[in-house]
């Protein structure tokens, strides 16, 4: 076979996708707006069974812990009381993997690696700026001047897909939805060693979580209220100066060690969380849109790169049993609709139990947590115990 498949996105999901494709026989290339070297900074992520277990065949999961946190959590009420633990352990035996937080820069490491190691070319500094189709083929144009012909083309662009800008102009606008999803690191010398789980604070006026990383690092985690829209000008020092500020004082009535952690903090991460509508369709064409691109998600509950970690074993799977794209882009937006968007809906509902509410409301969180948090690990299997089966339509 040799159909060039043109992706375009070098994060999570694009290097997995062309190992995905390469091994059944497509000629795959990807192409990456940032620099090689912009892999250094950034937040950390939470995988989980589902897509931990696709990562496996292509990077060996010990290298994931080598820098990382548990996924075990343990929550605690505004007076410092655990009311609940959420104990990953059972994963292992259940899935044969257990969740993990791993910063995204190193996860963005080894793939790309992986990909390499494979003799998978990536194009750094190729920011997609537009495509032309013809009925033979595709064509993508970069800002650099340069252009591609390929066979098909799949965007792993992101929640902001330039490609989904392209593929469907008309689409409603992603909605930021005045939440900024913030964290950073901090070293704090009582705070060295690695601890079991993360530390989920349900504070007087706010959520505060934080762990300690296998190399005695804290690892920070809060959602910031903000009305207003940040600008591009403002992300970076000039919010993250609000945000260090604002935090602390919201948690100053909390256990004084949140305000410490936040204050001492060698660096912030903040990300506006927005909402991708419902896209009528995830393809034109030869163009599919994967992963958040297609289906963009808020990261309250992790999902966002396992979800696309299986999107690439689908559409895979798909364009080796399909002579044809066309059949293969319908069936895999026929396959994964349903599922993503129960596990969209899913993520909405628990990032709204991390706003302030009344004492009352409060109350009955911390009497009932441990209650739902049993509840959850049963309605969790789903989603964890995913193995995609094109025999049985799984």
């Amino acid at each position: 076979m040799d159909k060039k498949v043109l992706i375009i996105g070098a994060g999570v999901a694009g290097p997995i996708l062309a190992l995905q494709l390469k091994k059944i026989g497509f000629n795959v290339e990807i192409f990456e707006a940032r620099s090689e070297d912009n892999t250094k900074e950034g937040a950390f992520l939470g995988l989980t069974p589902n897509g931990l277990n696709v990562l496996k065949e292509f990077i060996d999961l010990k290298l994931l812990k080598e820098d990382y946190t548990p996924g075990t959590m343990r929550f605690f009420n505004s007076k410092g009381k655990q009311i609940a633990k959420l104990d990953t352990a059972y994963q292992k035996q259940q899935y044969g993997v257990e969740t993990i937080q791993i910063k995204r820069a190193n996860l963005n490491k080894y793939v790309r690696l992986a990909a390499k190691e494979a003799g998978i070319k990536i194009w750094y500094n190729k920011k997609f700026v537009r495509y032309q189709e013809t009925n033979e083929q595709l064509t993508a144009y970069f800002d650099d001047g340069t252009m591609v012909a390929g066979y098909i083309m799949l965007a792993c662009d992101g929640m902001f897909s330039e490609v989904r800008n392209q593929l469907f102009p008309n689409a409603s606008a992603i909605r930021y939805t005045k939440v900024i999803s913030t964290g950073g690191y901090a070293n704090i010398p009582e705070l060295s060693e690695p601890l079991d789980s993360i530390r989920m604070n349900f504070g007087e006026r706010g959520f505060f979580a934080y762990s300690v990383s296998d190399k005695g690092e804290v690892w920070w985690f809060n959602n910031y209220f903000r009305e207003q829209e940040p600008k591009p000008k403002e992300l970076g020092k000039t919010l993250n100066t609000e945000i260090q500020g604002c935090l602390a004082n919201i948690h100053q009535n909390d256990d004084p060690l949140f305000s410490k952690i936040i204050k001492n903090s060698h660096q912030i991460i903040a990300y506006p969380i927005y909402d991708v509508p419902k896209l009528l369709h995830w393809y034109k064409g030869r163009v599919c849109l994967i992963g958040d691109a297609a289906h963009g998600i808020s990261p309250h509950i992790g999902q966002g790169a396992s979800l696309a970690l299986e999107d690439t074993i689908v559409i895979a799977e798909l364009l080796k049993l399909h002579k044809d794209f066309a059949p293969a882009f319908r069936l895999f937006q026929t396959e994964r609709q349903s599922r993503v968007e129960r596990i969209i809906s899913s993520a909405r509902k628990v990032g709204n139990t991390k706003t302030k509410i009344n004492p009352i409301a409060a109350w009955f969180r911390d009497t009932l947590i441990g209650f739902f948090i049993k509840k959850q690990i049963k309605q969790l299997d789903w989603i964890y115990s995913w193995i995609y089966s094109q025999k049985n339509g799984s």
